[in-house]
């Protein structure tokens, strides 16, 4: 019940018809109001709003239990919101009841004529019976509708324009790939390439669909990040995209390894492409400089509300929860948050992961428990890909296990090879080895 009106997740509860009286705490109800008002405020940020509207009332309502409120909040969002507004409208129409059967039962054994309370009770479970029948089907539902899109889509004639494709045709076929409305993780250890890989997954999107793709990057300053990407799109060296001045005339002409020519035409390829992409509106980058959850989480929301098909997070470990509180707690309601984002909006997002020292020090792949928080990664992701790449020993040359696949097989790696002057993985035309 805490987020931002311009998620218009708060929509998904006035909808039900919940108001501040079917709240049982009287602090709860103080902060619904708050925020109901708090939308035709100005002058401040919408939360300090909510908080200003809270302390002016007669109730002392802490900053730390506010705070606390709007981190437990902002993992229930989109449809899971509705069914808890409706439990909460629900439970407040059997309190209503409780009540007035309470009041009768009092006022009968007084010899007090309980009529009216009757009437009000009758009222109360008409009411409740009414919003009942607004619930959505129980038995079957959704069931028609899935054959009726299986019908469209196994047709001739249709052309499937909104999947997410994969550079790695191996992922696609095993795992079904980015799956709309689900998460993925791409773990690894620093230096592997995840970055590069997640940066491969988004430039491919980009180039063969007309998707709205977004990177948050809480790594990355937004130069580094276009820097990047323009190295990944045409043959530059990432050191001229990442420092122009060794573009001047005098640096060039000293550098006596680069073909001009070719680097001029390479570079107006690049403006040509990154003008037709703003132009197109396909990709948004997103550098972030506080890693608090909740700034975090509402990057990915306000990217995946403003219409975003693939939204890539690099990387979580870098989000810095409480330390009052479990880590593992706090990062399987990170990741939970992912989850209900990516369902209520349609859209895949892929999380990046680092795993910890102890697999490379004992001389072995790294695992899924070898993820920072792994309870909470593995329950809510999808797909889980691991990132392996001995930068000392072989350093073009790469595998990408497969860890978790909900809609494919899992347990199978992938031989990738790495070009390090694009900073791209690509695919070793051979088969996949099953790894135990």
């Amino acid at each position: 019940m805490n987020h931002h009106p311009d998620s218009n997740q708060l929509v998904f509860v006035t909808n039900e018809d919940v108001g501040p009286e079917d709240f049982l705490s009287r602090k709860h109800q103080i902060i619904y109001e708050s925020m109901l008002d708090a939308r035709n405020e100005t002058g401040r940020d919408y939360f300090e709003n909510v908080f200003h509207l809270c302390a002016s009332s007669n109730l002392d309502i802490p900053l730390h239990y506010f705070d606390e409120l709007l981190d437990r909040g902002q993992t229930i969002q989109g449809p899971s919101l509705t069914w808890h507004a409706r439990a909460l409208k629900l439970y407040s129409f059997d309190r209503q009841e409780i009540q007035l059967v309470a009041n009768a039962y009092a006022d009968l054994q007084q010899g007090i004529d309980v009529s009216e309370l009757l009437d009000d009770l009758h009222k109360v479970r008409e009411e409740r019976e009414n919003y009942k029948k607004n619930e959505p089907e129980a038995f079957g539902n959704g069931i028609r509708d899935w054959w009726q899109k299986l019908n469209t889509k196994a047709s001739d004639d249709y052309i499937e324009d909104s999947a997410i494709p994969c550079h790695l045709p191996s992922i696609a076929r095993e795992t079904q790939g980015f799956r709309r409305s689900e998460v993925s993780v791409l773990a690894g250890s620093p230096g592997s390439g995840k970055s590069a890989l997640a940066m491969n997954f988004l430039l491919h999107v980009i180039r063969n669909t007309s998707l709205k793709t977004a990177l948050i990057s809480l790594e990355m300053n937004l130069d580094e990040i276009n820097a990047r990407l323009v190295n990944q799109m045409v043959d530059v060296p990432l050191k001229y995209l990442l420092d122009p001045t060794l573009l001047q005339e005098k640096r060039l002409n000293k550098d006596t390894s680069i073909d001009q020519q070719k680097l001029w035409d390479e570079l107006m390829r690049a403006t040509q492409y990154s003008l037709k992409m703003a132009e197109e509106d396909i990709f948004q980058a997103v550098s972030l400089e506080s890693f608090n959850p909740i700034v975090v989480r509402s990057a990915v929301e306000r990217a995946a509300n403003a219409g975003a098909d693939f939204i890539i997070l690099d990387h979580i470990h870098r989000v810095q929860f409480t330390e009052s509180k479990s880590f593992a707690e706090q990062m399987t309601r990170f990741m939970v948050s992912m989850t209900e984002i990516a369902k209520s909006t349609n859209t895949h997002v892929m999380v990046l992961s680092q795993v910890n020292r102890e697999s490379p020090r004992e001389g072995r792949r790294a695992r899924m428990h070898d993820l920072k928080g792994s309870g909470g990664i593995e329950e809510n992701a999808s797909l889980i890909m691991m990132l392996h790449r001995d930068i000392e020993e072989n350093p073009n040359r790469g595998e990408l296990h497969i860890a978790k696949a909900r809609s494919g097989m899992a347990g199978r790696t992938l031989d990738l090879v790495f070009t390090g002057n694009r900073l791209t993985f690509g695919e070793v035309a051979n088969e996949y080895r099953y790894q135990e």
